[in-house]
């Protein structure tokens, strides 16, 4: 009885633990990582604006993957507005680690919708500047899982 306990909780100690142990690859810099999270925030807030008003919103094809990726942003935009305030605040990576975590999962899920959608022209300076940003802030938190392109 004992051994089977002893062994879930070593597999929660490391499914728990084992993120934590891959670390990031820049030594933590406070001021580069709020700044990093405030230009993201609005960053995404500005691609959030030009898809409200994209053609592809009134092709019913892709209208409904085109308000989840919309609501999506949402999401970002308040994690990364939450997380440049907690680290103006003070609070540091492993504080704001798991917004960080949260804030990457949405962004990894939204990658997945947008292959099934055509970038505009319009929209890709908006996007890559976000993209800019987010790349900006991951040295300092540690590595994220990458997905598998579905095209």
């Amino acid at each position: 009885m004992v051994r089977p306990i002893l062994a879930a909780l070593a597999l929660v100690q490391i499914l728990y633990f084992a993120p934590l142990a891959s670390a990031q690859t820049q030594k933590w810099d406070q001021a580069a990582a709020t700044e990093a999270a405030g230009k993201l925030g609005s960053s995404i807030g500005g691609l959030r604006d030009v898809l409200q008003g994209s053609p592809q919103l009134q092709q019913l094809a892709t209208r409904r993957v085109m308000y989840e990726i919309m609501d999506n942003l949402r999401q970002m935009e308040f994690m990364s507005d939450s997380l440049f305030a907690r680290l103006k605040n003070g609070e540091g990576m492993e504080e704001t680690l798991p917004t960080y975590n949260k804030l990457q999962q949405t962004h990894r899920y939204t990658e997945v919708l947008a292959q099934k959608v055509d970038i505009t022209a319009v929209t890709k300076p908006k996007l890559d500047e976000a993209e800019t940003w987010l790349a900006k802030l991951a040295p300092y938190y540690p590595a994220q899982p990458q997905i598998q392109d579905l095209r």
